[in-house]
């Protein structure tokens, strides 16, 4: 338990207001940095122990607010689609070497960077380089401030758009997927992810140690294992069909040139495309779990079931995408 503050950013997002829930029932009092107060999920909007800073990342008033007087920072905020490639660094890179250097004057004790999986391979796409590159300068602007570099793989759970294709084609007969058919992969839930980063606010770890932390599959899933795991859990087969890159390649050229005229940009572009048909996305080294008092609790089957449970419930997906009959009253909203 903790009576100290804890800044986020990113609480308007999913992995983000999982954060904030986590470091709330730890006791911390939490500080948002927010674009649109609005924009947040009812259950932080006004909470007992949340305060809120409105601003971006660009906002250096913002962010001197945000640290100021915090205990640790928990830096979720990133651009995951941009234009231009001076966009990611911007965002991405640039911001989170100000926001550590911020709270490393401001006396911040903990900085925990939310990086990503694709940082491993920073010439894969615009998107990588600069989430490499963010950890480069969180490192530099540290000061003495103790860092925690996180690398998350493919997170999911309730509550997230940017799975919800995934979960729409592995409830299928037939899945259509976009991706290298040797393609091997690490997974992690919200909940596990978001409760490794509030424990990361008061552990001792080393700075040179990226933690890449996953759901404790070794050796990560491949697609027609996790295609044959929802069959078993739907009771109905679920086949894995793999749509050739040479196929993909021209869809991502026209939302490339259609986010050009329109200014703004799509999640899937050319650079996603190289992401998709990589072969690897499988953690290494860094464990969470030999580092701090932290194991995965939600296996693939159990997040899976979990997930769809909540999206049924929603109405993002159709109910018949249930195991027969299976209820979804009851699911929060």
């Amino acid at each position: 338990m903790s009576d100290g503050t804890a800044a986020v950013t990113g609480a308007t997002g999913f992995v983000g207001r999982h954060v904030a829930r986590a470091l709330l029932r730890d006791g911390w009092r939490v500080r948002l940095l927010v674009r649109d107060a609005k924009r947040l999920v009812a259950d932080l909007r006004g909470a007992p122990g949340v305060e809120i800073v409105e601003g971006g990342l660009s906002d250096a008033a913002a962010l001197e607010a945000l640290v100021a007087g915090a205990d640790a920072v928990v830096h979720v905020a990133g651009a995951i689609a941009a234009l231009r490639r001076a966009d990611f660094l911007s965002i991405n890179a640039a911001a989170s070497g100000r926001l550590a250097e911020l709270a490393a004057q401001a006396g911040v004790g903990r900085f925990v960077h939310v990086s990503s999986l694709a940082a491993r391979y920073p010439d894969i796409s615009a998107y990588a380089h600069s989430k490499r590159l963010s950890e480069d300068m969180v490192r530099a602007a540290a000061d003495g401030m103790a860092v925690s570099i996180v690398r998350p793989p493919a997170v999911y759970g309730p509550e997230d758009r940017s799975t919800l294709g995934l979960f729409d084609q592995l409830t299928r007969r037939h899945a259509l997927l976009p991706v290298a058919p040797g393609q091997r992969l690490s997974l992690i839930h919200v909940a596990d992810l978001a409760d490794l980063l509030a424990r990361l606010t008061r552990a001792e770890v080393a700075p040179e140690v990226v933690l890449e932390p996953d759901d404790g599959m070794a050796g990560g899933h491949d697609w027609p294992g996790l295609a044959a795991a929802a069959s078993r859990m739907l009771r109905r087969p679920v086949r894995v069909h793999f749509i050739p890159r040479s196929l993909v390649w021209p869809a991502a050229r026209a939302a490339d040139a259609l986010a050009r005229v329109r200014g703004r940009p799509f999640v899937f572009s050319g650079h996603k495309v190289a992401e998709l048909y990589h072969t690897d996305w499988v953690v290494k080294g860094g464990r969470p779990e030999d580092h701090l008092d932290w194991r995965p609790g939600w296996p693939f089957k159990k997040g899976f079931m979990e997930t769809l449970r909540w999206y049924c419930a929603q109405g993002w997906l159709p109910r018949h995408r249930l195991p027969g009959g299976e209820p979804t009253e009851g699911m929060d909203t």
